[in-house]
């Protein structure tokens, strides 16, 4: 008989998991929330169940197989860059503890929750301070109505501790041109940017 209370207890550990890891999800706003990394977890689980009473395990190697098509759903390119894959990596580990469930791995599977709450919540305080600390090469193009302005400008990179790698400097319909190519974090550019645009001999400025 497949519906014995040890079953029952597996898929009620597996909604419990799912649903913890699918709140943190839903308080992000992200794709994949609270019903489906739930029902990902459960179905993993009920699949594990099943393969286990039947002796296939071709059951189990479909789990893998649907999660990838459920994972490449998640994942989107926009802006030149590649998004959603912590939460198709969210769903990805909800079917293997779903799975680890289903084969009475408890203590794995609570141990592997918690861990995966760590990374979601911990850690991403500290990639998010990394990224803002993390140095960028930006380019710069402004334009001023005096020439001399641009010796300003470079003592405002230095002040704001910005690395300039290359510059250029012309005349464009009358008006003076400076380009730069600078290194520096991600607030130290919007903190020159900033003063920048105060001085009134700036005209214009794009990076």
């Amino acid at each position: 008989m497949f519906l014995t209370q040890e079953n029952l207890i597996k898929l009620l550990i597996a909604a419990l998991v799912g649903g913890v890891i699918g709140v943190e999800r839903e308080w992000h706003n992200k794709s994949a929330g609270l019903r489906t990394i739930s029902l990902m977890t459960i179905g993993s689980t009920l699949f594990t169940i099943l393969s286990t009473l039947s002796g296939d395990n071709r059951i189990v190697a479909n789990i893998v197989v649907g999660v990838g098509f459920l994972g490449a759903g998640v994942i989107l390119f926009s802006g030149g860059r590649i998004r959603g894959l912590t939460t198709a990596s969210s769903v990805w580990v909800a079917a293997a503890l779903g799975m680890a469930i289903g084969f009475g791995q408890y203590a794995l599977a609570l141990f592997v929750t918690a861990l995966v709450l760590v990374i979601l919540w911990l850690l991403a305080f500290v990639a998010r301070y990394v990224e803002s600390h993390a140095h960028e090469t930006l380019s710069y193009e402004i334009t001023s109505t005096r020439l001399r302005a641009f010796e300003r400008l470079e003592k405002l990179f230095e002040k704001n501790h910005l690395y300039i790698r290359e510059r250029k400097r012309f005349k464009r319909g009358g008006a003076f041109v400076g380009q730069w190519q600078v290194d520096g974090s991600l607030p130290q550019h919007q903190k020159f940017a900033a003063e920048a645009l105060k001085n009134k001999e700036v005209t214009k400025l794009t990076y």
